[in-house]
């Protein structure tokens, strides 16, 4: 029918290094490396936001106290 003409081959599977087992793919060193570097960023992330939130507290702390001592004089 249809398909002997057909010159394409069938859909090829993700090639493994040759020292790993049959199944495992070969990009999962890299991912797992990109995800432990994705992590530390979110980290890092996490931490720059919650400096940046103390830093603005303090900022709007130090406003208010010379607003207020402005008030005062």
């Amino acid at each position: 029918s249809g398909f002997r003409g057909s010159t394409r081959s069938p859909p090829q599977k993700p090639s493994s290094s040759p020292g790993e087992p049959p199944g495992t793919p070969a990009l999962a060193p890299v991912l797992q490396l990109l995800r432990s570097q994705l992590q530390e960023k979110d980290a890092l992330i996490r931490h720059l936001e919650s400096d940046w939130e103390r830093s603005r507290a303090q900022r709007e702390r130090e406003e208010r106290l010379l607003v207020t001592a402005w008030y005062n004089m």
